[in-house]
């Protein structure tokens, strides 16, 4: 049995009204017809809305007669509708408008909201562009006067360049200025660049850094001296002094071959890193890096001024090539100053430098090239502008250099160069990275190779490669190996350098080699591939094999390998059958792209036991690929996508919907929401849609139905379609079953015509009901299911000014007597029966009882309402 649950819905009913008159009451002839109603519940509306469903009731025995004889009764049944609730906005209404208030005035944001960075230590470049193993375990930022490293990486070795990290002493010395001479033996004179002292006063060379911020260079951010006050003008050195610029540490890398210097500007909120590397060849990486780690994008850029001391002050400065950089050239030893590393690829930020002289000019004590008034010659809108870094290399027809002689006497004009007296031609350049925009925590790196000397070029060592195997199974990768031979002409010692497909590299301490003499060929066997450095899918990876000896010369081009990574499988073939039909069990026919080392020696076992042909859907079959040669053997599972279809099903490329038609009463679908017939439908037709490579899911829904919550008997058709647009139209057919009241009387009028007399006494005296025969109503139940009837008073007898309250009564077979003023009483029921009719005697059923002692009863004509109601029961 249904349960009946009134908050939410009720079953189908029939809802009928008849009149009620109490003739002789009123005058002769008002009759009050009985209306159909799409709600049992009487609301209070007037009588001429036509929206109502009532009939106006007049007082106008011919009109009304007239109106009669014309009309039909339409004994249509009606479902109950379910209960509606509101809810109460009113404060969230308020609510919204008080937010709207005090959001009204606020600026929206522009842009994104930048992320925040530490700002006060050192946050340095999330990248080392030196590459090196820097040991931060120990801090010489305390002896950077006296600890160095050199190109060998040892000390105390004859003729090998060697690097200090500061220079002089006390109120002249300079935290971090990169000394570095030919060897730490020999006289001074040796040095390239280096800070000795002549009669206490300090002497070349410097190097001073300087900022670019905000479109200019602050002045407590410089980049040069004022000889004639003794005193530094203010730079990052001079800023470290003075404690503006703190967290100042220094390291070395872990092969003592170089410096780096860290500190943190707490004004400006950067990080300044700086690396001076040697290379075994005694060139040096130089890095210059600005870290940004205030909280807002900026505009940043960087400034270098060396005043240079290559054998003497006096030495020209000449061009290198366009934007490749320059060279100074002394008596014994020349400084190359270039942008691109030895391989030629550009090592940072700068973009511009310009030469001249580093000394005061006639009458101005102020040096040239440290000044902006004058450099903004070359370095246009003052240190922001363009330098000389177009000037070409000096051609073989210029035995002199002045082609490409970028030193210049007067800053002012181009034409003088560096020449006369040694004030006038004391050399120095300036250097400049041109300002970037710098998220917080984005770094601009800046960085030069420089070397002194004659620098011969060494030959490369040779080497040849080969993969011990070429294609190889993806969990068979660990073991892989190189082998091949290695000769170098002037070296013995070196390694092998893998570069893998992702662009990095082995370490240099991996796959070394040693021939033991100079241009002797060994073979090698022991370079291993590291398997993590493969891709993770299978896939060809191509590697660089190149040797490189204990000079960093590299052989070049290198050796192209290329090893092919497989993982066992095929792609599968979907498999679309009708109901009772098999999967075929042909390889080709199942699947394609074998991804196998072995084409000739594998087999295919089939599994069909997760398929069901005697139900659509999808289902997967599964495969075994087993390669049959190695050892062990190579099994892979495939997952075959088998489509079982039939007539109820509806089927492409992508996906399928499957639907069927069935069954339904009247009774299971009456009073449903329209959400929740659909729900029915889906559940009722097996609606079900998957795709057809996958099996994955594809929602269904009814995209539509003719079906609806009060249709009778009846075919109806739906369309049920999945969530990729596949669509199929199923039948419903509706069963009878059908509950409802076939007829109930028009009216039902009580007393004579000529009038009765209003009693006196508390006796009841029942009005005779006229024309007892039509007092009935008819119940159609072709399900044969329970039902009660109830009657109620839908209004009230009233002659238009007074109510008559307590006299329609309801009398049942056992003479118990029940007011209907007072709500719904049940005045029939049934079961077994397909028609059946609830019908009174004259003595029973709905009675009009006068009573003396009613205070209501006064003289008048009077009409009311009477409502029926069917609903299902047990």
């Amino acid at each position: 049995m249904k349960k009946y649950n009134s908050s939410k819905k009720r079953w189908a009913s029939t809802v009928l009204m008849t009149g009620i008159i109490l003739a002789g009451m009123v005058p002769a002839g008002t009759v009050v017809n009985a209306v159909e109603r799409e709600d049992s519940t009487v609301s209070s509306q007037t009588a001429n809305d036509p929206k109502t469903g009532f009939e106006k009731i007049t007082t106008d025995a011919g009109v009304q007669k007239e109106k009669e004889a014309s009309y039909t009764v339409n004994d249509k049944e009606t479902a109950k509708k379910e209960d509606k609730t509101v809810s109460d906005v009113k404060n969230e209404g308020t609510y919204e408008v008080k937010k709207e208030t005090t959001t009204k005035n606020k600026k929206a944001p522009t842009s994104k909201k930048e992320t925040a960075v530490p700002t006060d230590i050192y946050v340095g470049p999330a990248t080392d562009p030196s590459g090196a193993n820097w040991d931060e375990s120990k801090d010489y930022a305390a002896q950077s006067t006296t600890e160095y490293v050199s190109a060998s990486g040892k000390t105390g070795m004859a003729n090998d360049p060697v690097l200090y990290f500061g220079n002089s002493s006390g109120n002249n010395r300079q935290p971090f200025q990169p000394n570095s001479m030919t060897n730490n033996t020999g006289a001074r004179t040796t040095n390239w660049a280096y800070t000795g002292t002549t009669n206490g006063t300090n002497l070349n060379p410097k190097k001073s850094y300087g900022i670019i911020i905000d479109g200019a260079i602050p002045a407590d951010r410089g980049y040069g001296l004022v000889p004639q006050a003794g005193t530094d003008v203010a730079t990052i050195e001079s800023a470290v002094k003075n404690g503006q610029v703190t967290d100042y540490k220094l390291y070395k890398n872990v092969e003592k071959t170089g410096f780096k210097a860290t500190m943190y500007d707490t004004k400006y909120k950067l990080s300044y890193t700086f690396m001076e590397i040697y290379d075994t060849d005694g060139g040096l990486y130089s890095y210059f890096s600005i870290t940004n780690n205030a909280t807002t994008s900026r505009e940043i850029g960087a400034v270098e001024a060396v005043d240079t001391f290559v054998d003497a002050d006096t030495v020209p400065i000449m061009s290198l090539g366009a934007n490749a950089g320059f060279k100074l050239v002394g008596s014994n030893h020349t400084l190359k100053f270039k942008l691109d590393d030895p391989d030629g690829n550009r090592m940072g930020g700068w973009t511009n430098y310009t030469g001249g002289n580093i000394n005061a000019k006639s009458g101005v004590t102020t040096n040239q090239i440290y000044n902006l008034s004058d450099i903004g010659g070359y370095f246009l809108n003052g240190a922001l502008g363009t330098g000389m870094e177009a000037t070409p290399a000096n051609p073989a027809s210029d035995p002199k250099g002045d082609a490409g002689n970028i030193g210049i006497y007067d800053i002012h004009n181009p034409a003088v160069k560096l020449s006369g007296t040694v004030n006038d031609t004391n050399s120095g350049f300036i250097i400049k990275a041109n300002p970037k925009m710098l998220a917080p925590g984005e770094t601009l790196t800046n960085g030069a190779y420089l070397t002194y000397g004659v620098v011969q070029p060494g030959v490369a060592p040779v080497a040849t490669a080969a993969l011990l195997a070429t294609n190889v199974y993806d969990d068979q990768t660990t073991g892989l190996k190189i082998t091949g031979t290695v000769k170098d002409e002037d070296s013995a010692k070196g390694h092998i350098k893998i570069t893998y497909p992702d662009k990095s590299t082995s370490s240099e301490t991996d796959n070394t080699y040693n021939t033991m003499r100079v241009n002797t060929s060994v073979k090698y066997n022991d370079v291993l591939i590291d398997p993590s450095k493969l891709k993770k899918d299978a896939g060809v990876n191509e590697f660089k094999v190149a040797a490189v000896d204990d000079k960093k010369h590299e052989q070049d081009p290198p050796v192209k390998l290329t090893l092919n990574v497989i993982k066992l499988g095929a792609t599968p073939i979907t498999q679309n059958i009708k109901v009772g039909g098999t999967v075929s069990t042909v390889e080709n026919d199942l699947i394609k792209d074998i991804q196998i080392l072995n084409m000739t020696g594998h087999t295919l076992k089939v599994d069909k036991s997760n398929v069901d042909p005697s139900k659509a859907g999808h289902y997967t079959q599964d495969m075994l690929l087993t390669d049959t040669v190695v050892s062990p053997n190579k099994v892979a599972k495939i997952a075959i996508p088998v489509n079982v279809t039939d007539n109820d099903t509806v089927i492409d490329d992508t996906s399928a919907v499957y639907a069927h038609n069935f069954d339904v009463k009247t009774t299971d679908i009456a009073g449903l929401t329209d959400d929740e017939l659909k729900a029915k439908i889906l559940k009722d037709s097996g609606a079900k849609g998957w795709m057809v490579t996958t099996g994955a899911d594809s929602a269904v829904s009814v995209k539509s139905t003719e079906l609806k919550p009060a249709s009778g008997s009846g075919t109806y058709k739906a369309t049920i379609t999945n969530a990729a647009g596949k669509e199929i139209t199923i039948t419903i057919t509706v069963a009878g079953n059908d509950l409802k009241i076939v007829s109930a009387p028009k009216n039902m009028s009580y007393g004579a015509q000529t009038g009765v007399m209003l009693p006196y006494s508390s006796e009841n005296f029942k009005l005779q009901r006229q024309d007892n025969n039509v007092v009935k109503v008819s119940i159609s139940n072709t399900g044969k299911q329970g039902w009660n009837l109830s009657a109620s008073v839908s209004k009230p007898l009233t002659n238009g000014t007074d109510t008559l309250k307590g006299v329609l009564k309801y009398v049942d077979t056992d003479n118990a007597i029940m007011d209907l003023d007072s709500g719904s009483t049940i005045v029939g029921s049934g079961k077994t029966e397909e028609t059946q009719d609830v019908a009174w005697d004259a003595e029973r059923g709905i009675i009009a009882n006068l009573d003396g002692s009613n205070t209501s009863l006064k003289a008048g004509t009077y009409a009311g309402e009477i409502t029926w109601t069917l609903t299902s029961a047990p």
